[in-house]
């Protein structure tokens, strides 16, 4: 099940009337006309650079000198004349004129021939293109670094730069069109390449953008109605939730424009939102970002900003001028003629707010991801239906020919999908709204055996039951008439066999928490049928369930509350013990899918879908099911696969399935499918790549079919 959260204007609107108090002034105030918002104040700068010599300023970014804060530079986007160079002083450097540039923006550490670059990128709306740079040797030039062009097909009003502290690999964000381009950066052939990963809705007039690497989070502002944040993550979510809003439910007045962020180390940020016909600066402090007042950029000894464009800041660069970290405003219209860049002191506008200035985050310093990721190697063909279809996988192995062995996938608003392991689709069959899917080896079935699998359907309230031909790899239907449920949505299921009596389960739930228990039997003409045999509640909608088989345990995931641990034999009564909660444990709800990596002698793994936070929990499967830890499926740029997000049902073996996956497999349900936006499908990740990547063990020579 899939959490969906739609922002509410009433409740934004009684948020924008709770102002806070009036800060008490400084020394550093201009004296403000007495008509001016309780809440504002006017500040001047402290510096301000030369007019630019193309008579345009739109966008401004901060290269920071760690060694050498005070040898830091200031890049002006200059649209004809390029990104112009100054030095903290506002003295002119050198210009960057090979290109046109309305836009510019900087990151550090991105890795280039094997050593952490400065990014700096930027666009040109002669080409509509991103084009990326890195600083000179000597210090006050930019050297280009682009590769193939990053086209983006439209004119941006916003671009910046974000890295990953789960994956850590570069974004760059442009919007235009009413639309945020998320473009994924990376190394090729010593150049900057990059590819489309998304394209978000954000609205007409989307335009200027910041995004907080440590919490994930963009902000974006939307020209006359408001400044809004959402998750930055591939993977995620795009929902934006409001900041502020126009009149009459938030403060801002006419067009909203340039955005920053100021952060510190200890984890408190402030936002820079410039509206620009009222010629005000709002500052919003985190980490809810309520209102904490509003500047203008007043005349003085120098020069005042009618309208600020945009706004650069570092609070790393801590000077003699700038005690508390720089602020940069862009001057479209300076008083001596043409644009030019303002430079602000962070800690005027702090003391005007009464806001804390602490230790500075340094934005220069390398930082680890801060999560385990792994890539999948193999995705499936996307189902033929739109929206929300692909559900839940089994993995079949084949008895002889492991690279043989399929992917049964179901489809849940047409049937079961049948997959070979390189992801091209074999066999659709189309017998409804099947939603989740399991598979047993070996069942005696006349004088035979067969592997039969059995799955949840949702239009015939039933459970449906098919064998696999392993001479063919074809799925038929071998169910012994209806198999009713009596449920009024069967939705969630699994198998188990029985190694103290040989017998064959199937285990159903209902989105009410219901859960069956029914055995399969031989019911004569090559056909199985089934006796219910258990009954009970867990409590509220489940779905992902799993059976070890060795050990007569089911597992079951309460979405919203977490994973049950119960017995699996039928006559085991209701008896429960949690394994893990969403409410002070290590998951995030939707609790999804779930499943068994066997090993030798009770060892391997319980896997679970941690959907509410695109990832996969990984618990060891004897004793109390101790937390293990946490991985996310990220995107490879080389292989072009991308990760995978949002999962409801998965399936994981140690069985060997051939040369690409001698050491089992992880198969899981991909919710989003971003790049190419398509259709659901099911990625596939090497065994081996998630034992690496989380200090697990490698088993080998696990048979299905022996236990």
């Amino acid at each position: 099940m899939k959490n969906i959260l739609v922002p509410s204007l009433l409740v934004f609107a009684l948020a924008a009337c709770n102002k806070p108090a009036e800060p008490p002034a400084t020394t550093h105030e201009v004296q403000e006309p007495a008509s001016s918002e309780p809440t504002s104040h006017s500040l001047g700068a402290a510096l301000e650079t030369p007019p630019t010599l193309a008579g345009e300023a739109s966008s401004a970014a901060i290269v920071i000198n760690g060694d050498d804060p005070a040898s830091s530079l200031v890049l002006g986007a200059t649209g004809g004349g390029g990104i112009e160079i100054y030095s903290l002083a506002g003295e002119r450097l050198g210009t960057q004129a090979d290109r046109k540039a309305t836009l510019v923006d900087v990151h550090y550490n991105f890795p280039l021939s094997g050593h952490p670059r400065t990014l700096v990128v930027a666009f040109d709306p002669a080409t509509s293109e991103i084009v990326s740079y890195t600083p000179g040797e000597d210090g006050n030039s930019l050297q280009s670094i682009a590769g193939e062009p990053i086209v983006t097909g439209t004119e941006l009003e916003g671009l910046c730069l974000y890295r990953s502290p789960i994956s850590g690999n570069f974004y760059a964000f442009g919007a235009g069109d009413g639309y945020l381009q998320q473009w994924e950066l990376y190394e090729r052939d010593g150049a900057v390449a990059g590819r489309l990963i998304r394209n978000v809705p954000a609205g007409l007039g989307a335009a200027y953008c910041v995004v907080e690497d440590r919490s994930s989070t963009l902000f974006y502002s939307q020209e006359t109605v408001g400044v809004w944040r959402m998750n930055a993550e591939p993977e995620s979510e795009a929902v934006p939730v409001a900041v502020e809003v126009a009149n009459p439910f938030g403060r801002f007045e006419g067009d909203i424009k340039g955005i920053s962020l100021y952060e510190q180390a200890d984890g408190s940020s402030f936002l820079l939102v410039s509206n620009a016909d009222t010629g005000l600066v709002h500052v919003y402090q985190g980490p809810d970002f309520e209102h904490a007042g509003a500047f203008s950029i007043a005349s003085g000894a120098i020069d005042g900003v009618e309208e600020v464009e945009n706004l650069g800041v570092a609070s790393v660069l801590r000077t003699s001028e700038f005690p508390g970290g720089v602020v940069i405003a862009v001057d479209e219209a300076n008083e001596e003629g043409g644009s030019n860049f303002k430079l602000l002191s962070w800690q005027a506008i702090a003391d005007a707010h009464g806001l804390a200035v602490t230790a500075a985050l340094d934005p220069t310093q390398a930082t680890p991801p801060t999560a385990t990721t792994v890539a999948a190697t193999v995705e499936t063909q996307p189902v033929a239906g739109f929206g929300d279809a692909a559900d839940d996988p089994a993995i079949w192995v084949h008895p002889s020919q492991p690279e043989l062995s399929l992917i049964i996938g179901t489809q849940k608003q047409r049937g079961l999908n049948i997959y070979a392991m390189d992801g091209s689709l074999l066999q659709t069959i189309a017998d409804g709204r099947i939603n989740n899917v399991d598979l047993r080896y070996g069942f005696p079935l006349g004088d035979g055996q067969v592997d039969v699998i059995t799955a949840t359907n949702r239009t015939t309230e039933t459970i449906g039951i098919y064998a696999v031909d392993p001479e063919t790899r074809n799925i038929y239907n071998i169910s012994d008439g209806d198999i009713a449920t009596d449920m009024g949505d069967p939705y969630g299921l699994c198998m188990y066999r029985s190694a103290q009596t040989g017998t064959y389960y199937v285990i159903a739930n209902d989105t009410d928490g219901r859960v069956k228990q029914w055995r399969l039997v031989d019911g004569g003409n090559q056909r199985i049928g089934a006796e219910l045999v258990r009954d009970f509640a867990v409590g509220s909608q489940t779905e992902g369930c799993t059976a070890d088989d060795e050990a007569g345990i089911l597992y079951i995931g309460e979405e919203d509350v977490g994973i049950w641990k119960y017995q699996a034999e039928p006559d085991a009564g209701t008896e429960r013990t949690m394994v893990d909660s969403t409410e002070d444990g290590n998951l995030t709800d939707d609790v999804e899918g779930l499943s068994i990596y066997y090993g030798p002698n009770g060892s391997g793994y319980l896997l679970a879908s941690n959907q509410g936070a695109d990832s996969y929990a990984v618990y060891e499967r004897g004793g109390d099911n101790r937390f293990l830890g946490i991985f996310h499926i990220i995107a490879d740029p080389q292989s072009g696969i991308d990760g995978a997000s949002e999962t409801d049902g998965l399936d994981v073996t140690s069985a060997n399935l051939g040369p690409a996956f001698p050491n089992g497999v992880f198969v899981v349900q991909d919710g989003r499918n971003i790049t190419p936006k398509e259709r659901q499908n099911f990625k596939l990740v090497p065994w081996e790549r998630i034992a690496e990547a989380m200090n697990l063990e490698v088993h080998s020579g696990y048979d299905p079919r022996a236990q």
